[in-house]
């Protein structure tokens, strides 16, 4: 596992999950055939291979697992790559604090509510 490119893939994974809540809509009401398209104009482009965003799959659901069987041995791969997968959703949740009112994720510096609207203060 190359650390350096998983970190990137997290950060991408995790950029590409909140532009999602936007663009998803946009690019279930584009026909078949032209979703990859669509994908690709309204979404950060992937600078990693596939397998990067296949491994971080894998971590999130080792997370889910670990909640149930906290006593499970991991690989040292799988302990850095949990590490890696933290520290990239604690950058994303400071670049990106909850909404007060729904709890939804924000710009920084945003002064309503992506999602409910509502007046942020900060």
């Amino acid at each position: 596992m190359d650390r350096g490119l998983l970190e990137r893939a997290a950060g991408e994974f995790l950029l590409e999950g909140y532009e999602y809540r936007t663009a998803g809509k946009i690019i279930q009401d584009t026909h078949p055939d032209d979703r990859e398209e669509a994908r690709e104009k309204l979404l950060s482009p992937r600078t990693v291979p596939e397998g990067c965003f296949v491994f971080l799959q894998y971590l999130i659901w080792l997370e889910q697992v670990l909640e149930i069987v906290p006593s499970l041995q991991l690989m040292a791969e799988e302990v850095a790559g949990l590490l890696i997968l933290r520290r990239a959703r604690n950058r994303f949740q400071h670049a990106h604090p909850p909404c007060p009112h729904c709890g939804m994720p924000n710009e920084e510096h945003a002064l309503s509510c992506r999602e409910c609207m509502k007046e942020i203060s900060r």
